[in-house]
């Protein structure tokens, strides 16, 4: 039985607002199913519709159109990035903000030593990022019930991956936090935005879906934008957010 304790999360880790790294529901107990109840954008005219009502490229199973006129209209920018889909997670790149992950989704099967400073407590996670103590009992899950078959555990735990092109969680859909590189679309934290690198606080403070990756602390040099730049900036702010 897995404990109802959630393992401690740093909400800014990889420069997003705390209100997209945040759930009323708790990150570790959802599905991934939750996020194509919710809403995304067309790649090509921006228009918001739930997920289920967006057309997913039948290719590479990574863009999401409104229909098959804007799917033409974006076809010379995803040309030559789009290639045929033979990996299990490859229909699960598209992120909410526009962005594809374009890295590998790898189970966490690593340990990881870290510390809560909101609670001024240390804690250690396991196999598939549950508590130490847990570890086993998860994993033997994973072989027993799920049999292996990672598509179907990711369905039921997606925090128990991670993304390596930007070290994010596969619980966290809004966006890939690439900071320019990899990235086939600009990276839309805060930061990139802002038109600034990661803070040393927050580059250097590394969670177990970061250990061993070579991540950016951009910006994207693409990313910057005066209008939301100074929405960021407000937003942290308000937040009491480092800038």
């Amino acid at each position: 039985m897995l404990s109802s304790r959630r393992p401690p999360r740093d909400a800014n880790s990889n420069g997003r607002p705390l209100f997209f790294t945040n759930s009323i529901t708790p990150l570790w107990s959802r599905s991934i199913m939750s996020f194509k109840s919710e809403n995304s954008q067309c790649f090509c005219c921006r228009k918001e519709k739930a997920f289920k009502k967006l057309k997913q490229c039948s290719r590479c199973k990574g863009p999401l159109y409104c229909d098959t006129d804007c799917q033409k209209k974006d076809w010379a920018r995803h040309k030559p990035e789009c290639t045929k889909t033979s990996l299990w997670y490859d229909g699960y790149r598209a992120c909410r903000d526009g962005n594809v992950h374009a890295g590998k989704l790898e189970l966490i099967t690593w340990n990881w030593h870290g510390r809560e400073e909101f609670m001024d407590e240390e804690y250690d996670l396991g196999w598939g990022a549950v508590f130490l103590e847990e570890a086993d009992d998860l994993k033997e899950r994973f072989e027993e019930e799920f049999k292996g078959d990672l598509k179907k555990f990711f369905n039921y735990r997606p925090n128990a991956f991670r993304w390596t092109c930007c070290g994010v969680d596969g619980s966290q859909t809004f966006g890939c936090d690439h900071h320019g590189i990899g990235g086939s679309k600009p990276c839309t934290c805060d930061f990139c935005r802002m038109g600034k690198p990661l803070p040393d606080s927050i580059f250097n403070k590394r969670s177990q879906s970061q250990m061993g990756l070579d991540l950016s602390r951009g910006p994207d040099p693409r990313s910057y934008n005066a209008g939301l730049a100074a929405m960021s900036a407000m937003g942290r702010s308000m937040f009491g957010l480092e800038m």
